[in-house]
């Protein structure tokens, strides 16, 4: 099967915790058909898990409430993109303690999992609008054999 890369994959859920174990188990598979190594597409599930508990425990407000994660595989990369519709006054300040905290300081970052995101990637971008609505933009690179 060949495969073009760059390609996209755009997942739409609702914000609660018992779809995140697919969604990451679908983006492992993904990534091992996009003959990404076991280890690289563990090591992403983690990071799916990670940012998308953050996201159904601190982003959604309602049962109504939705996260989409969008997906850019390229030959030699993974970009993740994951939106929540915004958290509570509380839990946007500690988000962005979380962001702005060194990463010796445990106590944010442990609470909401960075820590483990920011080890497995490349980079961490989060951008939190005027309406609280957060998206966070990782880029997790392709290990070398």
């Amino acid at each position: 099967m060949d495969i073009e890369f760059p390609y996209r994959i755009a997942l739409s859920f609702p914000g609660d915790l018992e779809y995140i174990p697919a969604v990451r188990k679908f983006i492992s598979e993904v990534l091992q058909v996009s003959n990404f190594s076991s280890k690289f597409a563990y090591r992403s599930e983690i990071i799916v898990d990670e940012i998308s508990n953050n996201a159904v425990n601190y982003g959604c407000q309602d049962e109504s409430a939705s996260v989409d994660l969008e997906c850019l595989v390229h030959e030699d990369r993974i970009e993740f993109e994951i939106r929540d519709q915004g958290g509570s006054k509380e839990n946007i300040d500690r988000l962005h303690n979380a962001v702005r905290a060194e990463p010796e300081d445990n106590t944010a970052n442990k609470r909401l999992g960075i820590e483990i995101v920011r080890m497995l990637s490349e980079s961490v971008d989060i951008n939190i609008n005027d309406q609280n609505l957060t998206s966070v933009h990782i880029i997790r690179k392709r290990e070398e054999s």
